[in-house]
């Protein structure tokens, strides 16, 4: 007598469990990088805000760390933020008209891993570029 073999795919519990852990850490690295993108974002919104103001005040000042802090003080996936103003021709923190000034925001992320278990660090960096508006006597 023939026997009938059932051609239906079954699954165990330890495959269903398996997958569902696979698809978990799957969900959770697609939301880390989401952050880190919009991180990213925000941080080249902040090099650009910063870049503005200090074209227009022609100097970098209490104003100008005030506004970093509000435009970047509250970012949750990154960490060890800072900015740096660069110029060939300053004196003091007073940029002349005219002269070229670079602003670079840089911060460090970590891709991968559940919470402060970061596998693979990030260097994050937005930079902007201006010209001073500003006339020092």
């Amino acid at each position: 007598m023939k026997m009938k073999l059932n051609k239906r795919g079954e699954g165990t519990y330890i495959d269903t469990v398996v997958f569902i852990l696979v698809a978990v850490i799957f969900i959770a690295f697609i939301l880390n990088l989401f952050s880190i993108i919009s991180a990213k974002q925000q941080l080249d919104v902040c090099a650009d805000q910063l870049t503005r103001q200090i074209q227009l005040s022609g100097e970098v000042n209490s104003t100008t760390d005030s506004l970093f802090q509000s435009l970047c003080g509250d970012l949750n996936a990154v960490e060890n933020i800072s900015y740096t103003v660069d110029t060939t021709y300053h004196s003091g923190s007073k940029i002349q008209l005219g002269t070229p000034f670079r602003v670079t925001v840089t911060a460090k992320a970590y891709l991968g891993g559940f919470g402060d278990f970061g596998l693979f660090p990030i260097e994050l960096v937005a930079s902007g570029a201006g010209i001073s508006e500003e006339y020092w006597k």
